[in-house]
């Protein structure tokens, strides 16, 4: 599926390959908060017709600034995935303008009916982002990930495709 969606700094476009190099760079600064992939699983990605490889970029000069990764396309439940979403230039506005152009791809381009995410429990910048973005938490997903200094919980959010529209 092509996507190319501008909004009033930022356009969520499809990932290219040559963008690959960069889009590790964004994961592995964000990496307390997000896992990254190997470059071999990004390139798969472009080509699965489940998941929407995208770039955040900048309008005014074009940037890579981000990427995001959605799962679901494929899935019969109407339910879209946000499984990544990584901004380099943090306090910019570009990730809330991107959550913004994703639900207008997701309900109005796409017609999904959910689309979720989890986030980290001590992310609280992420989760209040969300939140004000008119996603709703669902629940925690107590301890779920063992790491070196002990386990880590997370939320999990959503917004339906009515609370999108009012």
């Amino acid at each position: 599926m092509n996507v190319n969606l501008s909004g009033n700094k930022i356009k969520l476009i499809n990932t290219i390959e040559s963008d690959i190099d960069k889009v590790m760079e964004f994961e592995i600064s964000n990496n307390q908060f997000i896992n990254s992939y190997t470059k071999e699983k990004h390139l798969a990605l472009l080509d699965d017709d489940d998941c929407i490889h995208l770039s955040i970029r900048r309008l005014d000069n074009d940037k890579l600034v981000g990427h995001m990764l959605l799962f679901g396309l494929e899935g019969i439940h109407s339910s879209l995935e946000l499984r990544r979403i990584a901004i380099n230039e943090k306090g910019t506005g570009f990730g809330r303008e991107a959550l913004q152009l994703l639900k207008i791809l997701c309900f109005e381009k796409l017609k999904f009916h959910r689309l979720w995410l989890d986030v980290y429990d001590d992310n609280k910048r992420a989760y209040k982002l969300y939140e004000s973005e008119g996603f709703i938490q669902e629940g925690v997903l107590r301890d779920k990930f063992k790491t070196e200094n002990g386990y880590r919980s997370q939320r999990v959010y959503s917004i339906l495709e009515s609370e999108y529209k009012s």
